[in-house]
């Protein structure tokens, strides 16, 4: 969904990115994922309805280094009446070294899990389709 080149800030002492730094990877990859399928977050939080991360795991296959560029890019895997699953993955010149899977709910402005709205459900199913 996204390139982008590793600096300084994504790295630990040696050169390689944090691991933590995969999660910010996932979620700029998710958010614009969502953005370019028609479901622009700003919009349906006027609408309290919000989308949380509930769960979210990364499997590192290879180190990826300073200065390098990476290409993320998020898909959903499944998709359920209040929460739905994206899965990501992190290509370094053209080799695969990040997996990744994240666990989505909807809530309402009080945290409380809420259903998802037939348009936001249907244009998820409508890319699960697709993949």
């Amino acid at each position: 969904m996204y390139d982008t080149r590793i600096f300084y800030q994504d790295t630990d002492a040696g050169g390689v990115v944090y691991y933590a730094d995969y999660f910010k990877f996932f979620e700029k990859s998710w958010y614009e994922w969502l953005a370019s399928i028609g479901i622009v977050l700003d919009e349906w939080e006027k609408r309290n309805i919000f989308v949380m991360v509930k769960e979210a795991n990364a499997d590192l296959l290879s180190a990826v280094r300073l200065g390098q560029t990476i290409h993320v890019r998020t898909t959903v895997q499944d998709v359920g009446r209040a929460s739905f699953l994206l899965v990501h993955t992190i290509h370094c010149e053209e080799r695969l070294t990040t997996r990744g899977r994240t666990q989505m709910v909807c809530v309402d402005g009080q945290g409380k899990l809420k259903g998802l709205p037939a348009e936001f459900r249907q244009a998820l199913l409508n890319q699960l389709s697709k993949e």
